[in-house]
């Protein structure tokens, strides 16, 4: 875990929106110039050529970089001219930009026709079930040490626990987990969805908690969570007809209803800027379980 005072992730959504503002927005000259000095070098400083970053943030290390070269960043000013010409490149990649983001909204509609068969198929299969959604995240005051490695770190053994169904994801039937990072403060989160079997898991207040508490474990205490399951909170979503967590009842349609749509916030690809903007080789930013296992009782034999 780095121990610089430096938060790679509000810096990467620091960036983002600046790259953001310059190429779809009105805003003014002096701003961008302040902006560039007060983020640039700390910026240049934490980059790390080994991850990925997504195009608005390549698009301004191709951009400052074709306006101050090799030149060491603690050097560099940010001047008028200096300005000018970071704002004329940069607008260059303005098709780039839309077309990664049009990719990702295009995945995110896949990610979502994918998770709601899921989530029918499960409900289809059982009479009753437990759904259970919890925000993880990290603390406050802890977030700037945490680097995306550690996030995917985290994640890794978060999977692992959920893959054993062991401790409090016993009787497991269904799981699905989406990642992101804020667009304001650049936290890093996941968005995660539990089914249980309701036949062998009630209590889902106690279950989230259990869940959130092996996070905070899983994080060395640096972890933090938001449930959903409060009585309270709950009773706000039942009164506007809209509960979808909790017991869910094959039978009756309209929980039946709310739970998919609370599954599929996961997966709502019309929101703004959420995404990671960096990741490391290989990680994974959204998944779900498989419903067609050999352990799922009753389904026909899965043809070798």
């Amino acid at each position: 875990m780095s121990q610089s005072l430096v938060n790679q992730s509000q810096l990467i959504a620091n960036i983002d929106k600046l790259v953001r503002d310059v190429v779809f927005h009105p805003i003014r000259f002096e701003d961008i110039k302040d902006r560039l000095n007060e983020s640039y070098h700390s910026f240049m400083d934490s980059f790390d050529p080994d991850l990925f970053y997504s195009q608005t943030i390549d698009s301004f290390v191709y951009s400052t970089y074709a306006v101050v070269g090799d030149v060491d960043p603690s050097n560099v000013i940010w001047d008028h001219e200096k300005t000018q010409q970071f704002i004329k490149i940069i607008s260059c990649y303005e098709n780039d930009i839309k077309l990664e983001d049009n990719a990702r909204y295009h995945q995110e509609c896949q990610n979502k026709q994918n998770l709601e068969r899921y989530v029918k198929n499960l409900i289809n299969h059982y009479s009753r079930l437990v759904f259970i959604r919890i925000d993880l995240k990290y603390l406050k005051e802890s977030s700037h040490l945490v680097t995306i490695e550690d996030f995917n770190t985290h994640m890794n053994k978060l999977r692992e626990f959920i893959g054993n169904k062991k401790t409090c994801f016993k009787y497991l039937q269904g799981n699905a987990w989406a990642l992101e990072q804020g667009d304001e403060n650049g936290g890093l989160h996941c968005h995660l969805l539990l089914i249980y079997d309701g036949s062998k898991r009630q209590k889902d207040y106690h279950l989230a908690k259990e869940v959130g508490e092996k996070w905070q474990s899983i994080t060395g205490g640096i972890g933090a969570y938001y449930s959903y399951h409060d009585t309270e909170r709950k009773q706000g979503y039942e009164k506007n007809g809209k509960l979808g967590i909790g017991m869910i009842h094959r039978d009756k349609p309209k929980q039946v209803e709310n739970a998919v749509c609370t599954s599929l916030y996961l997966t709502k690809p019309d929101k703004r800027n959420q995404h990671l903007k960096l990741w490391v080789p290989s990680m994974r930013t959204f998944g779900h379980g498989i419903y067609r296992v050999k352990k799922r009782r009753s389904l026909p034999p899965i043809s070798k």
